[in-house]
């Protein structure tokens, strides 16, 4: 099919009027739209400049269904949404003030309630009409648009009537010729990675207009085109304007300012702040300081420093203080106030205590069945909480009974229970405490009630763990060397060394300026004693992979 103004499909057309065509067509995200294309004398220009502006302001504000409005040498047209089936024309008094002041008629507008809310969906321009000679003005009124008046007479119904079908055979054939002049499209050219200056003259040749777009960048070479908009392959017509993306140096393009990013209080808000100089974030290494996270640490470049638009700002932003850590011990079999003693001791505050108490005949009650944070092991303290399974069980029996045997050795047990036939059964737990863990009689049994089978728990015996004596040795200096050769051809570039230790902390240790053919070596002189790995980047690009010295 063909394209109106190298975008909108066209499926139909009728002249509405003098140097009025109504297309039906489609927009380029596939919505129906009718547009309305004019032929204006010069005189008119600045009339159809202010309705342009007027649809356009409606369209802002969500009063008009306005695609476009298009203003240029030879091309001047109205691109309206259609609107929906149903929708039911309204009046809406602040949108008729609004074209009374801007110079127009409400009755030669149509407004339909679309979405719920009352949009011009129509408005045919009218160019303003000189008042006639000796007719009152108001300075403060927007003339009156032309409106046609029929003739009264019959000589000059007549005159009218020729002069109306002259003027329609006209237009007919004006719309003739622009549906022929709307065939006449390019097909743009793939010019992605050609030179600008080749580029440029072959679009021309296909009569389009070419306007360049500069972008900083050092990964293709200068002068070559990067993007066109609109892309390979759309059909366009002639005097169409084609935007290509240039490649240009960085540090050459529009020089700016470096803002000051160094205490602002979030990378984000640093990151908008390079936006609006023009630049573009680099690397943004995180760290642990003692200051509150996220503030911005350092920069590089320097604020105040003069670079081209679009280079890369490097940002160094706390992670906040180390977190504080702790460890508790084995608690299990501690009674509950030694247990949370302990935990105390350790550093976690009473609310970061959990006591769930567990009815329980295996353990004297108020032991320490279980607990949640494992002995022995790092936890954050900020983030710790301990919970404890306390043992519930039953008071101790008065002396007219058998009495809780649970906790006592056996001897003391038996002892405690004279009278009653006893039973023992032995158990291997390293979970329960050593001694009586369970009794079949419950207290304040008597001896008659049965005979009486005590579980008594034997640990196992720990193997002894082997004393290591440590010397801690205090850190010395050593030099670790890096080395990496350049490949030929790569032009002059600014070159970045980077150690990281196996903890994760990152170094700058090295900076300077290399081309093709040389090599960045040197030394970095640290205390650490665990494996580095060393990292080159050519303008904050990674280069030559990674050197690991033990």
């Amino acid at each position: 099919m063909p394209l109106l103004d190298g975008k909108y499909e066209i499926h139909g057309e009728r002249a509405v009027g003098p140097g009025v065509t109504a297309f039906s067509a489609t927009a380029p995200d596939g919505a129906p739209v009718r547009v309305e294309w004019l032929e204006l004398p010069p005189e008119d220009e600045a009339a159809f400049e202010r309705y342009r502006r007027l649809l356009k302001r409606l369209a802002r504000e969500g009063r008009a269904t306005v695609q476009d409005v298009v203003a240029r040498p030879g091309a001047r047209y109205v691109a309206w949404f259609l609107p929906p089936d149903g929708s039911g024309q309204v009046h809406d008094a602040g949108l008729e003030s609004t074209l009374r002041e801007a110079g127009y008629d409400p009755s030669d507008a149509e407004v339909r309630r679309v979405e719920g809310h009352a949009r011009l969906v129509a408005l045919p321009f009218r160019p303003p009409v000189a008042a006639p000679p000796g007719a009152a003005t108001d300075p403060g009124r927007a003339a009156a648009p032309r409106r046609w008046a029929p003739p009264t007479s019959p000589a000059a119904r007549r005159w009218a009537w020729s002069l109306a079908l002259l003027a329609t055979s006209v237009a007919l054939a004006f719309v003739g010729f622009a549906r022929r002049a709307n065939d006449a499209v390019v097909v743009l050219p793939d010019v992605v990675g050609a030179a600008y200056a080749e580029a440029a003259p072959r679009l021309h040749g296909l009569g389009l207009r070419v306007r360049p777009n500069p972008v900083a960048t050092d990964e293709h070479p200068v002068g070559s085109v990067l993007a066109s908009d609109p892309g390979a392959g759309q059909t366009l017509r002639p005097g169409r304007e084609v935007r290509l993306s240039v490649a240009l140096p960085t540090g050459q393009l529009a020089p700016t300012d470096v803002p000051r990013l160094v205490g602002l209080t979030s990378a984000a808000a640093a990151a908008d702040a390079i936006d609006r100089a023009g630049l573009r974030l680099g690397r943004l290494v995180r760290i642990h300081v003692d200051a509150p996270a996220d503030v911005v640490l350092a920069q590089t470049p320097a604020a105040g420093s003069t670079v081209g638009r679009g280079a890369a700002v490097d940002l160094v932003v706390s992670l906040g203080p180390r977190p504080s850590q702790t460890f508790v011990p084995d608690l299990v079999g501690m009674t509950l106030e030694d247990a949370t003693a302990l935990a105390v001791i350790a550093g976690l505050a009473e609310s970061q205590v959990v006591v769930e108490r567990l009815p329980s005949d295996v353990a004297p009650r108020g032991t320490v069945l279980a607990q949640s944070l494992a002995p022995y092991r790092d936890v954050i303290l900020a983030e710790a909480v301990l919970r404890l399974i306390v043992a519930d069980g039953p008071e101790a029996a008065d002396d007219r009974g058998l009495p809780v045997l649970g906790g006592l050795g056996e001897a003391e047990a038996r002892s405690l229970a004279t009278g009653f036939a006893i039973d023992t059964v032995y158990v291997s737990a390293i979970s329960l405490p050593n001694g009586v863990v369970g009794q079949s009689l419950p207290p304040g049994a008597l001896p008659g009630d049965g005979r009486l089978v005590l579980t008594v728990n034997a640990q196992p015996v720990p193997v002894p763990i082997p004393r290591v004596d440590v010397t801690v040795r205090q850190p010395t200096p050593r030099a670790l060397p890096y080395l990496w050769f350049i490949e030929p051809g790569i032009p002059q570039v600014t070159a970045e060394v980077t150690a990281t230790t196996l903890e994760g902390e990152r170094f700058l240790v090295g900076r300077s300026q290399v081309r093709g053919g040389g090599r960045v070596a040197g030394t970095w002189t640290t205390t650490y004693p665990g494996v580095v790995r060393f990292d080159l980047t050519l303008n904050g690009e990674p280069y030559g992979g990674s050197l690991r010295v033990p």
